[in-house]
């Protein structure tokens, strides 16, 4: 079978992830796989592909702000998407994040290879543009099905009867994170956008350093909020308590090394990097948003507060650092995801749905 994969980029992310880690999966149950991105042809993934992958770079990213030129490479790149799907002639198409499905969709118009689109942010949270709101209402039901991540994203799809919910896999880490009487590094892995709610947890930890002040604030990831975020540490006098060290291939391991990580996203599609911290071990602070709730009961598997509540989360960070007997608990439960979220499970699950669109071409 020959599967193409459709994304803008292969950046870091969390979509970039799933769609590698599916790439890589099947190619090594011996399906052809080709990834289609629109970024530049030199450009490397970020995330380690099987050499047996073909990697297709349009070089159409759009990066004009002139409408004519933005126009005209909308066009360039249905042309040049449809024209490359065409010439693949792939069993099965499958696209990832909502601009990529809807050009997708655009781009195979009448052609006969089934086409799978997966929403991988929450709609009623991540707000399209005006037309491509509509374009996603009228070409959805178009599709052979609509992947999304939660039970609360396919319902906001209703009364679609191709929905299919296929939440992302988490698998058992290589080093667990050891349990210590006290807390000394905190950490926190996503997006410097403003939805992942950094500013609210460095506010917080800004009202208990005195009273710990041996403890750090970590901060994985790039992106827009960068200097946004060094100011507030600046102006909250945190330099040298608060760290933004920028993307790491290793995050496991940095993961492995901390004490406590805490998630204040205001909306999610999905938590990859919360459930790979509960897998490796780590107590987890989570706020009360889409995809959090999803996996986490409160004083079970780990902790939540309301969505940008500062307060909140400032006691329950208290609370945690100071009572070790609870965060050994939470730490133990929130292992279990890799049971409950087993990546053979979850690749079963995008396996049938294949099976079941493509068999009776077959």
């Amino acid at each position: 079978m020959h599967v193409v994969l459709i994304i803008s980029s292969l950046s870091a992310g969390g979509a970039e992830r799933v769609l590698s880690s599916l790439a890589n999966h099947w190619s090594k149950r011996g399906h052809e796989v080709t990834i289609i991105t629109l970024a530049q042809s030199n450009t490397p993934p970020f995330y380690s592909l099987a050499k047996e992958i073909k990697l297709k770079q349009l070089g159409l990213s759009n990066s004009t702000t002139s409408i004519p030129h933005r126009l005209l490479n909308i066009f360039k790149r249905l042309l040049t998407l449809r024209k490359t799907i065409k010439t693949l002639s792939p069993d099965v198409v499958i696209s990832f994040i909502s601009s990529m499905n809807i050009t997708t969709l655009l781009a195979s118009g009448r052609l006969t290879v089934p086409i799978i689109v997966s929403e991988r942010t929450h709609p009623v949270y991540h707000k399209l543009p005006p037309l491509d709101t509509l374009l996603r209402r009228l070409l959805y039901p178009k599709a052979t099905k609509v992947v999304v991540q939660t039970q609360s994203a396919a319902d906001y799809f209703r009364p679609l009867d191709n929905i299919a919910v296929i939440p992302n896999s988490v698998s058992v880490p290589p080093t667990i994170a050891q349990q210590h009487s006290d807390v000394h590094q905190i950490i926190s892995v996503g997006r410097l956008i403003p939805s992942k709610g950094f500013n609210i947890l460095i506010q917080a930890f800004s009202k208990i350093v005195l009273d710990f002040p041996n403890m750090k604030l970590t901060l994985y990831g790039e992106g827009e909020e960068r200097q946004t975020l060094e100011k507030l540490v600046a102006d909250l006098n945190l330099k040298g308590r608060v760290f933004l060290p920028g993307l790491t291939q290793n995050i496991q391991a940095k993961l492995a090394e901390a004490d406590l990580f805490i998630f204040p996203s205001h909306y999610e599609g999905f938590p990859n990097a919360l459930c790979e911290a509960m897998a490796t071990g780590l107590p987890v602070i989570a706020s009360t948003c889409s995809g959090n709730v999803d996996v986490i009961q409160d004083g079970v598997n780990g902790r939540l507060f309301p969505v940008g509540d500062i307060e909140k989360l400032t006691h329950l960070m208290h609370e945690l650092i100071q009572d070790t007997s609870q965060r050994h608990r939470l730490s133990t439960e929130a292992q279990k995801i890799t049971d409950r979220l087993a990546e053979d499970k979850i690749y079963q699950m995008w396996d049938d749905l294949i099976c079941n669109i493509t068999a009776p071409a077959q």
